[in-house]
């Protein structure tokens, strides 16, 4: 039976690519920027014994090898605190492309599971201000939007907005509304093949065909939705030329007026440039083209296959429609009951954990912290959720602050903090309580290495462990 790689020997080396398929991938994490720096980050490296190579197009991203292996890596506690994210490596490269900016207003299309729309959120803030901008993070699938969801709570994402819709929606509904606008678009994902053996088996020219239909439809959607003067990435985990180049030449061949593709800003010394020929050599057999991609074979850079395409909007591609706007699920705090709420925080932490131009919505007792720039955002549909999680109130008026405003605002706190050594962390991180000050009382923030970890509820020299099951149980 043939190989679905074996098509490919006319452009590039099917030895050396089934060969690369064959070998273990490597093994990459993301500093998220939200919550930690590199720096910090290489410090816990170097601590763990770790060997690290930086990602050649992304400052923030990491190849990992270690000697010990007994823990996997997505146990590390950098990563259960949302201050790393486990993304392969190719697919650091589409967002790196996007060139989003703090301020921008970006379309994550197919959004899930949530690598890329986590990064994207990372370019949009820093550590000590509120983000500038909005991310509408999209996708269609309900398990997949919890996943989404979870991904960015995690990582300390205030200024996202998740919506429930297929990609094509946005064409007519939201034209002309981004800055940027991400087509991570589903595929054959054939590059994915080095980490699912499966990947393989439903890569055949009939569903190729299939998604590239897909594909093109999204592409368009994106192409409506871009501002004049915005940028798309378009890019996929998979090798086919039908569901890349393909796609691109159809854009293009379609708006020849309107769009052009640019020529990949890559990071300097990167070495992507061989990734361009690749691409120019694969448009000249299937004769479409030129023009820049960046096609990255696993035997090129040891990654999975992925390919990319940067494109911006030169002129209009259909009439903007006015239309109405919804009412979030969420509903915005009264300004006086934040101050309110503010002050009780400060006073007992020593922290409101609220910066300048972000808001508090509600949902029953639910408080969910976003930003200004979002509240006064008008979509075109009801959201699906927006911000993170920040406290619930309680029927004595108090807030208890949420698990997620804690890992990412705690280290603010000069009120109520325990620092604890490694050998508590591990009592606690094992699901056990322990002993503390007898002069703490209420909930303490942990805090281990600077890092804040959770909660603890203080009574009587006692620590209750407070800390996620999901923490715990993943630890």
């Amino acid at each position: 039976m043939q190989h679905p790689f074996d098509r490919y020997g006319t452009f590039t080396d099917v030895a050396a690519l089934k060969a690369a398929t064959d070998k273990p991938l490597r093994k990459s994490k993301r500093v998220n920027t939200l919550k930690g720096s590199v720096t910090e980050f290489m410090a816990w490296a170097k601590n763990k014994s770790w060997t690290v190579e930086q990602v050649p197009w992304c400052p923030e991203g990491f190849f990992i090898d270690r000697e010990d292996r007994e823990s996997a890596l997505g146990k590390d506690l950098l990563h259960l605190l949302g201050h790393t994210y486990m993304q392969e490596s190719a697919s650091m490269l589409p967002v790196e492309l996007l060139d989003v900016q703090p301020g921008h207003v970006v379309l994550d299309m197919a959004a899930a599971p949530g690598s890329k729309s986590t990064q994207i959120a990372a370019k949009l803030g820093s550590k000590d201000a509120a983000a500038r901008g909005i991310l509408i993070a999209n996708d269609v699938q309900e398990k997949r939007l919890w996943t989404l969801k979870a991904a960015l709570h995690r990582c300390g994402n205030t200024n996202v907005i998740v919506t429930k819709k297929v990609g094509q929606w946005f064409m007519k509904q939201m034209t002309e509304r981004f800055d940027r606008v991400l087509c991570d678009a589903p595929c054959t994902a054939q590059g994915t093949a080095r980490k699912d053996s499966d990947a393989l088996l439903y890569s055949s020219a009939e569903n190729a065909g299939k998604m590239a239909r897909l594909q093109k439809e999204m592409l368009e959607a994106a192409i409506h939705a871009v501002k004049v003067g915005g940028r798309i990435v378009y890019s996929t985990c998979t090798l086919t030329p039908e569901e890349n180049e393909g796609v691109i030449a159809h854009v293009l061949n379609k708006f020849s007026e309107q769009i052009e593709v640019l020529e990949p800003e890559l990071v300097p010394n990167s070495g992507l440039q061989k990734s361009v020929e690749d691409s120019h050599r694969v448009q000249a057999h299937v004769g479409v083209g030129p023009f820049p991609a960046v096609r990255l074979w696993p035997q090129t850079y040891d990654t999975e296959g992925f390919f990319s395409a940067v494109i911006r909007k030169k002129a209009p591609t259909r009439q903007p429609e006015r239309l109405p706007s919804y009412r979030y699920q969420e509903d915005p705090v009264p300004r006086a009951r934040q101050k309110e709420l503010a002050a009780r925080l400060e006073e007992y932490y020593g922290t409101s954990f609220l910066f300048p131009g972000e808001t508090l919505f509600q949902r029953g007792t639910q408080l969910i912290l976003s930003t200004e720039e979002v509240l006064d955002y008008a979509l075109p549909v009801q959201d699906y959720a927006l911000g993170m999680p920040f406290g619930r109130r309680l029927d004595d008026g108090r807030v208890r602050i949420d698990h997620e405003i804690a890992t990412l605002r705690g280290h603010l706190a000069t009120q109520n903090v325990m620092h604890i050594t490694g050998e508590i962390l591990s009592v606690l991180l094992d699901g056990r309580d322990v002993s503390c000050e007898p002069s703490l009382r209420g909930d303490i923030l942990l805090i281990f290495d600077g890092k804040v970890v959770g909660f603890g509820l203080a009574k009587e020299g006692k620590l209750r462990n407070r800390l996620p099951r999901w923490v715990i149980q993943k630890s």
